[in-house]
């Protein structure tokens, strides 16, 4: 009998370790080390069918990698100055969302890159600020959405506190239907961030995720350079964290997109990947890699720099998601990107080493230089630096004055820090 209940008490003693060894595991998931599987990563995709593609086919494209797809982000909303708010949604975007069980998280812009119904707002229960709340949660409410991604950039100083109410405002209101709201954020430090309108801990705590604009760390303004180089990415995450953003609820922006700079006029053109891809293949161009991945190539007898992010570069920014048990990864955006970038993202989604789909994608590729794209093979040069940037050109829907490569607002006007 004795022996019976020393058994009984192991064997809850047993139970209770499993337990908590359970609960930590599910915090902090560890690869296993016999299959290489890692912990998956989400991915949240951004999308502007004005950008690069018809509707039908960014359906088609993200209908066919819905394995590896968290939440879908249209750019359809931009708040106006006097907190009214402009609709380009569409309707099948929608019914396809809900018939795929993709999470519809719609993009939300301040036009223009507007700060008026923020300016002074206090504590955002009156005037522009309020009404701006207001008329989102409405839209929510009407339209069924999970949630919202706010993306306000261009903001001035005096923004700061307004943005922070508003914030927390819509949050409160969002949370009490179950919704979800989540804030890009242009990394701290960057070029990009004109007089530092973010608040993180403040928006990390009046918010459910914060996604972290990790790229063009060169862009349309700037000098020629690599558009996120790790070394630059990884610092922008340690300020965050070190800010006061949970791991669990930072999610990293990945770009698959870069720069094509005349350099006598140092003026940059946003590319897409697969605009890159077809003018390697196009001219048999040579590219070059820095020993972090980034590629890069020159044409026209020289008169022409192109720096870009493609499967390959973005396998050690997957890596330091992982490393730093971030919640998700973030793609600006649908309609830039390849087939074999899918395949890293579709990797990281289901845990699986991202390196192993870069070196399936560069050997079905071609080697670097062959002209038969530029997802091939490993770092095969060193490169520049990555200096800090600021926003992105192409034109945004919405209203807003030109966002294409970064997550949705206005190309910024700010110099160099």
């Amino acid at each position: 009998m004795r022996g019976k209940r020393i058994r009984a008490a192991w064997a809850a003693v047993l139970a209770t370790v499993s337990l908590v060894a359970s609960a930590c595991g599910a915090a902090r998931p560890m690869p296993n080390p016999a299959t290489g599987v890692s912990a998956p990563l989400k991915v949240l995709v951004f999308y502007d069918d004005r950008a690069e593609a018809p509707t039908h086919t960014l359906l088609s494209l993200i209908a066919a990698n819905r394995s590896a797809i968290w939440e879908l982000a249209p750019l359809w909303y931009a708040v106006q100055p006097n907190g009214s708010v402009r609709d380009t949604s569409e309707a099948d975007v929608k019914d396809f969302a809900r018939s795929n069980h993709i999470l519809l998280m719609p993009l939300v812009v301040n036009a223009g890159g507007t700060s008026s119904f923020l300016l002074g707002a206090g504590s955002c229960t009156s005037g522009a600020c309020a009404q701006a709340v207001s008329n989102l949660v409405a839209i929510v409410r009407n339209q069924g959405y999970d949630g919202l991604n706010i993306d306000f950039e261009l903001l001035k100083t005096g923004a700061r506190s307004g943005l922070t109410a508003f914030v927390n405002q819509l949050h409160q209101r969002l949370r009490a239907m179950h919704k979800v709201l989540t804030v890009d954020v242009i990394p701290a430090g960057s070029r990009r961030q004109a007089a530092g309108a973010y608040d993180f801990p403040a928006l990390a705590r009046d918010s459910d995720d914060i996604v972290l604009m990790t790229y063009d760390a060169h862009d349309d303004t700037s000098a020629p350079g690599p558009i996120a180089p790790l070394a630059w990415v990884t610092k922008r995450v340690n300020v965050a964290l070190q800010q006061g953003v949970a791991p669990s609820h930072l999610i990293l922006g990945l770009a698959d997109y870069g720069y094509d700079w005349t350099t006598s006029g140092h003026h940059g053109v946003t590319i897409g990947l697969k605009q890159v891809d077809a003018l390697i293949a196009g001219k048999g161009i040579h590219v070059m890699r820095t020993a972090d991945g980034s590629p890069h190539f020159t044409y026209g007898g020289g008169a022409h720099v192109v720096w870009y992010e493609d499967q390959v570069s973005i396998v050690p920014k997957i890596e330091l998601a992982r490393k730093d048990h971030l919640k998700a990864l973030a793609l600006w955006m649908a309609g830039y990107e390849t087939a074999a970038y899918w395949n890293a993202l579709r990797a990281a989604a289901a845990g699986q080493p991202a390196s192993g789909a870069a070196r399936g994608a560069s050997a079905s590729g071609g080697a670097v230089g062959s002209g038969s794209g530029s997802a091939s093979g490993p770092p095969t040069s060193s490169g520049t630096g990555g200096s800090s940037s600021r926003a992105p050109s192409s034109s945004s829907a919405s209203g807003s004055s030109g966002s294409g490569a970064g997550t949705g607002s206005a190309a910024e006007s700010s110099s160099a820090s």
